[in-house]
């Protein structure tokens, strides 16, 4: 059992680490300042200037707000935390935990009447 366990952790930390990468070329964390080519820019996130809570904010590649998407942008955390709103277990806010809480809805904000 306990090998399994930690065959679990090195799976999860390996996806993780090769998970959410908006700027291809530096990993989480990195420091790389260039723009992103309009190759690299995912259609499974949101364009940067969307207003928090719209349609338009949406990761669409962990299923919740952009502007709440703590595996895309780790600085999120401490926000998180501070707020008691953190599942130190499974690493995301706790009212993003589908594992601690499986009855919680998460639903993108529907689109806007008359948008493409």
């Amino acid at each position: 059992m306990r090998n399994i366990i930690i065959a679990l952790i090195v799976l999860t930390s390996s996806l993780y680490a090769v998970g959410c990468n908006k700027n291809e070329s530096a990993p989480h964390g990195g420091t790389n300042t260039a723009a992103p080519s309009a190759a690299s820019a995912s259609a499974s996130h949101a364009q940067a200037g969307v207003t928090p809570g719209s349609y338009a904010d949406w990761c669409d590649e962990h299923q919740v707000a952009e502007s709440q998407c703590t595996r895309c942008n780790p600085s999120l955390i401490a926000a998180f935390k501070v707020t008691g709103d953190w599942c130190a277990e499974h690493g995301l806010p706790e009212s993003q935990c589908l594992l601690c809480n499986p009855d919680l809805k998460i639903q993108r904000p529907p689109k806007p009447a008359g948008a493409k």
